[in-house]
């Protein structure tokens, strides 16, 4: 498999994060599952996040696009754990995710 990666697969690695982001804050908002419906809707959610993901690594690196899945589903469900339910971020927390992003963008690199 070549560096360049196609729209394609890149547009089902989105589809991926966003589902994996909605899911995970659907689970937030079900209480431990308190609210079943929303519960159901977010491991709905989390699931499909894993069929898209299957879909995009068809098309590029499997190392690249769960670099990307991971680190951008683990910094933007921190951003919005702290934008939606006021969850406090260190700086160190922060810091950590700043490293994240150079990570993924290291190994991108390569």
């Amino acid at each position: 498999m070549t560096h360049s990666v196609a729209i394609i697969p890149l547009l089902w690695l989105a589809a991926s994060v966003v589902l994996d982001i909605g899911g995970t804050a659907l689970l937030k908002m079900a209480d431990g599952f308190r609210k079943r419906l929303l519960g159901m809707s977010g491991l709905g959610c989390i699931l499909t996040s894993f069929a898209t993901l299957s879909q995009a690594i068809k098309g590029m690196d499997l190392s690249v696009a769960y670099a990307l899945w991971g680190g951008v589903g683990l910094v933007a469900t921190a951003v919005l754990g702290w934008l939606l339910f006021h969850q406090r971020i260190a700086l160190i927390g922060w810091l950590g995710m700043a490293l994240i992003v150079a990570g993924v963008a290291t190994l991108n690199l390569g």
